[in-house]
Parts: C-alpha cells; structure tokens; sequence
C-alpha cells in the first residue's frame, strides 16, 4: 500500500532511522519494520502520532499529498536537501530553484528546464532588481533593503572598497580567492610580477586585515595569504556582481531606479 511506502520515505526524509521513529509514537522498531514492508498497517490511535512525528496529515500518510503546512519552503528544502551537503549538485539544485523564482517575477519563459540564455537575465522596476546568470550566479534584492543601509555599513565598506581602488591590490584579492592558501612564490606567477613588486600592496592589505598572512606547514611555501573571513563572502558576490554586469551587455546593465530609489542613512 502507498501508506508502507510514504512512511518509509518520509522518515528517511527526516533523517530518522526505524528505531528513532519507533520511540517517538511508542511503538517497537518491528512493528515500524513491518508498516514500512506492507506486513501489517499502523492502528486508529497510532496513526495521528505518525502524521504528527512527519509534520503532515494522515490524509498524507495514505496519499502522498496535502501537507499541513502546504509550505512551498519545506518542499524546496526538501528537494535540495536530497543532494549531498554544500555538493555541487546542490548548488545546482538551488541556482535552477532561484531561476524559476527569478522568472516567475515576470512571468519570463523557462526553456527546457534551462536558462534561455548564457548572458544574465535583469528585471529591474519600483519593487527591487533581479540578476540570473547561468554561469551560476543569481541576486534579488528590494528597496526596502537599502532603506536598512545605514552609517555602521559605509563604515565596513570604506576600507574594502579603497582597498579594491588599486589594480593591482584587487588582482592580489582575486589571486588569493581563488585558493585556500596562496604562497608569495604563487601569487607573483600568477600575476607574472616580481615579489618585491608585491610587497606595498600586500602590506596595505595586511594592515586593513582584509588579507592575514602566515607561516605555512609546508616550509618550501613560506609565507602564505588568506582572504578575511569577514570580508570572503561580500568580495565574492561583489566581483561576481561585476563580472555578470560586465558580461550582460556592451554597457553593462543599468537599474532603472531613479536618483533617491536607495536612500543612505548617514
């Protein structure tokens, strides 16, 4: 019966093993054993602590369908939450789940369950902006959280973004994000420069902690360079927000918001 089938997979779901099942609505790990196998089939007074223990209806248990909670974010956790944690299929999971929210903002096509195009999409009016890319980048943001932005943030802000002013200061960032600990010897191949010629732009970075510099475990390394964890997320999505501006469009994409749309409290 369905019920044998939907018990087992809602616990698996959950995350609980038979046994962990079994002490939550008082029964033994056999006789959940047995429900899951179509030996027998869980009684009248059992059947509500089953729903309860799953957060569904029993009307669920039987058919498959009509949660309780008919809550599209359960639904969504559910489905990413099939892949393994912080996997790339995840990722994918969750980027193609933003695209369909993205283009249901105005009721955009999805084609053959694939972006429409390599180039970001932008919808942009009085309610916010919305960026997809398919290279795997994707952003909502609303007007209403700039009203939040306020004196503690522009504080925060300023020494990244004069950091970030130099070019080669933001090549050493980039450099230095793209692995987990970047050696002096490394970071001047790859930006084909000498190490001398890095060491003034390290040392800014070093004193604004943006960049920490330590001793590697492996002596042939030497000195090695880490992104702050602090500032290692917001550098990522803003070059990344960048690079999908940049790609979009000869001119970049511009945001149709009008002169005051994101006031600054100062």
């Amino acid at each position: 019966m369905d019920i044998s089938k939907n018990i087992a997979e809602l616990r698996k779901a959950k995350g609980l093993t038979q046994e962990q099942l079994a002490q939550a609505v008082n029964v033994s790990s056999q006789a959940v054993s047995k429900w899951e196998t179509g030996a027998s089939l869980p009684d009248v007074q059992t059947l509500p602590l089953i729903a309860s223990a799953f957060g569904v209806s029993i009307d669920y248990l039987y058919k498959g369908k009509d949660l309780v909670y008919d809550d599209i974010n359960e639904k969504i956790f559910r489905k990413i939450a099939e892949n393994p944690q912080m996997s790339e299929e995840s990722y994918r999971e969750a980027l193609q789940v933003f695209a369909a929210a993205h283009h249901g903002i105005f009721r955009g096509r999805w084609v053959k369950d694939s972006f429409e195009s390599p180039c970001p999409n932008h919808i942009s009016n009085k309610g916010g902006l919305s960026l997809l890319w398919s290279k795997g980048f994707g952003a909502l943001v609303t007007k209403d959280f700039f009203r939040e932005v306020d004196h503690t943030t522009v504080r925060f802000a300023v020494p990244l973004l004069e950091a970030l002013s130099d070019p080669l200061r933001l090549k050493i960032v980039l450099a230095v994000i793209s692995m987990s600990e970047i050696s002096i010897y490394e970071l001047a191949e790859r930006l084909s420069v000498e190490e001398s010629v890095l060491e003034e732009p390290l040392e800014f970075l070093i004193q604004r902690k943006i960049v920490f510099e330590e001793i590697s475990k492996h002596k042939a390394l030497g000195r090695t360079y880490k992104i702050n964890d602090m500032y290692h997320s917001g550098l990522c999505i803003l070059i990344a927000v960048l690079e999908t501006t940049r790609e979009g469009e000869t001119n970049g994409i511009s945001c149709c918001m009008g002169y005051g749309d994101y006031p600054v409290n100062i």
